[in-house]
Protein backbone atom coordinates (compact mmCIF):
# COMPACT_ATOMS: atom_id res chain seq x y z
CA UNK A 1 0.00 0.00 0.00
CA UNK A 2 1.17 3.54 -1.03
CA UNK A 3 -0.44 6.64 -0.16
CA UNK A 4 0.21 9.84 -1.81
CA UNK A 5 -0.87 12.54 1.02
CA UNK A 6 -0.43 14.79 -2.19
CA UNK A 7 -3.09 13.30 -4.21
CA UNK A 8 -5.07 11.92 -0.96
CA UNK A 9 -8.30 9.53 -1.75
CA UNK A 10 -8.77 9.27 2.03
CA UNK A 11 -10.00 11.90 4.69
CA UNK A 12 -7.99 12.98 7.17
CA UNK A 13 -10.28 11.49 9.64
CA UNK A 14 -9.47 7.72 8.04
CA UNK A 15 -5.71 8.17 7.71
CA UNK A 16 -5.75 9.73 11.43
CA UNK A 17 -7.10 6.12 12.77
CA UNK A 18 -4.26 4.50 9.95
CA UNK A 19 -1.61 6.44 11.63
CA UNK A 20 -2.91 5.34 15.17
CA UNK A 21 -2.62 1.61 14.05
CA UNK A 22 1.35 1.91 13.15
CA UNK A 23 2.70 4.58 15.44
CA UNK A 24 2.23 2.40 18.52
CA UNK A 25 1.97 1.49 21.27
CA UNK A 26 2.31 5.33 22.79
CA UNK A 27 2.82 6.02 26.20
CA UNK A 28 -1.05 7.77 27.73
CA UNK A 29 -0.86 10.81 30.35
CA UNK A 30 -3.01 12.98 32.04
CA UNK A 31 -2.80 16.75 30.92
CA UNK A 32 -4.30 18.62 33.99
CA UNK A 33 -5.36 22.30 33.99
CA UNK A 34 -7.41 24.62 35.16
CA UNK A 35 -8.84 27.81 33.58
CA UNK A 36 -8.30 32.04 34.83
CA UNK A 37 -11.74 31.28 36.91
CA UNK A 38 -10.46 28.24 38.77
CA UNK A 39 -12.28 25.54 36.82
CA UNK A 40 -9.96 21.77 36.94
CA UNK A 41 -10.41 20.13 33.87
CA UNK A 42 -8.04 16.41 32.74
CA UNK A 43 -7.69 14.81 29.82
CA UNK A 44 -5.85 12.13 28.84
CA UNK A 45 -3.41 12.23 25.45
CA UNK A 46 -1.32 9.66 23.77
CA UNK A 47 0.70 12.29 21.28
CA UNK A 48 2.63 12.90 24.22
CA UNK A 49 6.35 12.46 25.15
CA UNK A 50 9.71 13.96 27.17
CA UNK A 51 11.74 15.37 24.59
CA UNK A 52 14.45 17.06 25.93
CA UNK A 53 16.54 16.39 29.37
CA UNK A 54 18.85 19.46 29.80
CA UNK A 55 16.57 21.28 29.80
CA UNK A 56 13.98 19.03 30.89
CA UNK A 57 10.97 19.37 28.66
CA UNK A 58 7.72 17.61 27.82
CA UNK A 59 5.48 17.47 25.02
CA UNK A 60 1.79 16.70 24.14
CA UNK A 61 -0.78 17.70 21.45
CA UNK A 62 -4.30 18.58 22.05
CA UNK A 63 -6.36 18.88 18.38
CA UNK A 64 -8.60 21.27 17.46
CA UNK A 65 -12.51 20.25 17.96
CA UNK A 66 -14.95 19.55 15.55
CA UNK A 67 -15.59 23.13 15.19
CA UNK A 68 -11.98 23.68 14.45
CA UNK A 69 -11.80 25.85 18.12
CA UNK A 70 -9.80 24.70 21.37
CA UNK A 71 -10.32 22.41 23.68
CA UNK A 72 -10.51 23.39 27.76
CA UNK A 73 -7.43 21.73 28.31
CA UNK A 74 -5.50 23.95 25.32
CA UNK A 75 -8.16 27.08 26.25
CA UNK A 76 -6.57 26.79 29.97
CA UNK A 77 -3.02 26.46 29.03
CA UNK A 78 -3.50 30.06 26.70
CA UNK A 79 -4.75 31.32 29.76
CA UNK A 80 -3.06 30.44 32.85
CA UNK A 81 0.43 28.96 30.91
CA UNK A 82 0.93 26.10 33.64
CA UNK A 83 -0.15 22.20 33.63
CA UNK A 84 0.72 18.87 35.00
CA UNK A 85 1.26 15.38 33.29
CA UNK A 86 0.32 12.69 35.63
CA UNK A 87 1.00 9.19 33.85
CA UNK A 88 -1.40 6.57 32.94
CA UNK A 89 -1.33 2.74 34.66
CA UNK A 90 -3.22 -0.05 34.75
CA UNK A 91 -4.68 1.21 37.78
CA UNK A 92 -6.04 4.07 36.47
CA UNK A 93 -7.08 2.87 33.47
CA UNK A 94 -10.53 2.92 33.54
CA UNK A 95 -10.57 6.33 35.26
CA UNK A 96 -8.42 7.43 32.28
CA UNK A 97 -11.19 6.25 29.78
CA UNK A 98 -14.24 7.97 31.45
CA UNK A 99 -11.91 11.24 31.35
CA UNK A 100 -11.43 11.32 27.69
CA UNK A 101 -15.67 11.81 27.36
CA UNK A 102 -16.21 14.77 25.84
CA UNK A 103 -18.63 16.38 29.04
CA UNK A 104 -19.67 19.75 28.92
CA UNK A 105 -17.51 22.97 29.39
CA UNK A 106 -17.03 23.52 32.95
CA UNK A 107 -17.64 20.13 33.61
CA UNK A 108 -14.69 18.46 36.08
CA UNK A 109 -13.19 15.33 34.64
CA UNK A 110 -12.01 14.54 38.68
CA UNK A 111 -15.82 14.15 39.86
CA UNK A 112 -17.04 12.22 37.05
CA UNK A 113 -13.86 9.54 37.16
CA UNK A 114 -14.07 9.43 40.79
CA UNK A 115 -10.35 10.98 41.26
CA UNK A 116 -8.88 13.06 43.63
CA UNK A 117 -7.15 16.78 42.95
CA UNK A 118 -4.05 17.15 45.10
CA UNK A 119 -2.70 20.96 45.02
CA UNK A 120 0.65 21.27 43.32
CA UNK A 121 3.73 22.69 44.39
CA UNK A 122 4.23 25.54 42.45
CA UNK A 123 1.72 25.59 39.50
CA UNK A 124 -2.35 26.41 39.80
CA UNK A 125 -3.55 23.03 37.95
CA UNK A 126 -4.16 19.88 40.07
CA UNK A 127 -1.70 16.53 40.52
CA UNK A 128 -3.76 13.63 40.46
CA UNK A 129 -3.38 11.68 43.75
CA UNK A 130 -4.01 8.17 41.81
CA UNK A 131 -1.18 8.62 39.24
CA UNK A 132 2.05 7.68 40.67
CA UNK A 133 3.92 10.18 38.65
CA UNK A 134 2.91 14.12 38.21
CA UNK A 135 5.04 16.51 36.78
CA UNK A 136 4.36 20.51 37.01
CA UNK A 137 4.93 22.12 34.08
CA UNK A 138 5.27 25.50 32.78
CA UNK A 139 4.08 26.33 28.95
CA UNK A 140 7.36 27.22 26.91
CA UNK A 141 5.95 27.24 23.50
CA UNK A 142 3.07 26.17 21.61
CA UNK A 143 3.09 24.89 18.13
CA UNK A 144 -0.32 25.64 15.66
CA UNK A 145 0.20 23.11 13.18
CA UNK A 146 -3.43 23.88 11.66
CA UNK A 147 -6.63 25.35 11.77
CA UNK A 148 -8.85 22.94 10.95
CA UNK A 149 -11.36 20.70 12.60
CA UNK A 150 -8.29 17.66 14.17
CA UNK A 151 -5.40 20.01 13.72
CA UNK A 152 -2.65 19.36 16.52
CA UNK A 153 -1.25 21.62 18.53
CA UNK A 154 2.01 20.95 19.92
CA UNK A 155 2.65 22.12 23.48
CA UNK A 156 6.24 22.10 25.57
CA UNK A 157 6.59 22.72 28.83
CA UNK A 158 9.41 23.00 30.99
CA UNK A 159 9.69 20.64 33.88
CA UNK A 160 9.35 22.20 37.30
CA UNK A 161 8.63 19.43 39.79
CA UNK A 162 8.26 15.83 39.87
CA UNK A 163 6.22 13.87 41.97
CA UNK A 164 7.27 10.18 41.89
CA UNK A 165 5.45 7.84 44.47
CA UNK A 166 8.06 6.02 46.75
CA UNK A 167 5.66 3.13 46.35
CA UNK A 168 6.54 2.70 42.45
CA UNK A 169 10.97 2.89 42.91
CA UNK A 170 13.54 0.15 42.77
CA UNK A 171 16.71 0.29 44.77
CA UNK A 172 18.05 3.08 42.02
CA UNK A 173 15.50 5.64 42.97
CA UNK A 174 14.43 4.62 39.46
CA UNK A 175 10.57 3.46 38.45
CA UNK A 176 10.29 0.39 38.37
CA UNK A 177 8.40 -1.14 35.44
CA UNK A 178 6.49 -4.23 37.52
CA UNK A 179 5.84 -1.45 40.11
CA UNK A 180 4.77 1.31 37.70
CA UNK A 181 2.51 -0.55 35.39
CA UNK A 182 2.43 1.97 32.74
CA UNK A 183 0.02 1.10 30.03
CA UNK A 184 0.37 2.01 26.04
CA UNK A 185 -2.26 3.45 23.46
CA UNK A 186 -2.55 1.09 20.44
CA UNK A 187 -5.15 1.75 17.18
CA UNK A 188 -8.93 1.69 17.58
CA UNK A 189 -10.21 0.66 21.08
CA UNK A 190 -6.76 -1.08 22.22
CA UNK A 191 -4.44 -0.46 25.00
CA UNK A 192 -1.18 -2.77 25.85
CA UNK A 193 0.13 -3.63 29.19
CA UNK A 194 3.82 -3.00 29.68
CA UNK A 195 4.49 -6.47 31.65
CA UNK A 196 6.32 -8.55 28.34
CA UNK A 197 9.79 -6.82 28.11
CA UNK A 198 12.97 -8.09 26.76
CA UNK A 199 16.77 -6.02 27.39
CA UNK A 200 19.24 -4.85 24.76
CA UNK A 201 22.31 -3.30 25.42
CA UNK A 202 23.30 -0.65 24.03
CA UNK A 203 27.11 -0.73 22.38
CA UNK A 204 28.35 2.59 22.14
CA UNK A 205 32.12 1.40 21.02
CA UNK A 206 31.91 0.34 17.25
CA UNK A 207 34.84 -1.50 17.92
CA UNK A 208 33.03 -3.67 20.59
CA UNK A 209 30.37 -4.69 17.76
CA UNK A 210 30.79 -8.28 16.48
CA UNK A 211 32.59 -9.07 13.67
Amino acid sequence: MRIDLAQPDRSWRDMHRLYLSFVQPRPIAWASTVSAAGALNLAPFSFYNMVSANPPVVLFSPALNRDGGPKDTLANIRETGEFVIATVTELNAEAMNLTSTEFPHGVSEFDRAGLTPVPAYRVRPALVKESPVNIECRLRQIVELGRDSGAGNVVFGDVLVVHVDDAVLDSDGLCDPDKLLAVGRMGGHLYTRTRDRFELVSIRDPARLPR
